[in-house]
């Protein structure tokens, strides 16, 4: 099942509609909208789901976002890049 929820992800992600999430796709560019996306959907991904950030080799904020992230949470699986910039 697939929601669009229109509007900045500070805004909408808190309340978005939803309990669990079997893919996490990003595409933040930025730290503030990466961070505000990790924080809200990251927590929710489900056991064996993936996340996947667009853009972490093209944008230093987005990357030094995703690499907060996973430091402040303890996250130490690793990332795998599927593309020319983004990772997995």
């Amino acid at each position: 099942q697939v929601v669009f929820l229109p509007g900045f992800f500070s805004e909408t992600l808190p309340t978005a509609p939803f309990a669990t999430l079997a893919l996490l796709r990003l595409d933040g560019d930025l730290y503030p909208s990466t961070r505000d996306a990790l924080t809200h959907c990251y927590p929710r991904l489900a056991v064996g789901g993936f996340c996947i950030v667009d853009d972490y080799y093209a944008f230093e904020e987005c990357r030094r976002a995703v690499d907060d992230y996973r430091s402040e949470h303890g996250i130490t699986d690793e990332l795998v890049r599927i593309d020319r910039l983004s990772v997995l």
